[in-house]
């Protein structure tokens, strides 16, 4: 009998992750069309949502990473209310600045973390 490189609960605790993420960004779409906090909420929920696809990145390659970000993206540019490009409601520009950054921040993170697991992966 064959063994497999890799462990079957490991890849399937990748698959879970990476579900779970993809669900977590769509699931953020809908407060992010309600004015007010539900929309800092929904850019909440979409971080997370990235932070946690991450995790399906070590075994799995960067499929469901690849597709949490694009939902992400779609959410925070042309959905969420405070921070779309077209037409945003009126918010102090602190506050908008503030919340761009934290989402930069935290891209700009999960894809330095993706670069170096998918690096390692790579690796024998």
């Amino acid at each position: 009998m064959r063994r497999l490189p890799i462990p079957i609960r490991v890849v399937e605790m990748s698959m879970v992750a990476g579900w779970l993420a993809i669900a977590l960004a769509l699931f953020a779409l809908a407060p992010s069309i309600v004015p007010g906090a539900f929309s800092v909420f929904g850019l909440l929920i979409s971080l997370v949502a990235l932070i946690v696809s991450v995790f399906s990145v070590k075994k799995k390659g960067k499929k469901y990473f690849t597709i949490t970000m694009a939902i992400v993206f779609v959410s925070v540019f042309l959905v969420n209310d405070g921070l779309r490009i077209w037409k945003p409601l009126e918010m102090p520009i602190n506050i908008k600045l503030t919340l761009y950054g934290i989402f930069f921040f935290v891209v700009m993170g999960c894809a330095f973390l993706v670069a170096r697991l998918a690096t390692v992966k790579k690796q024998p």
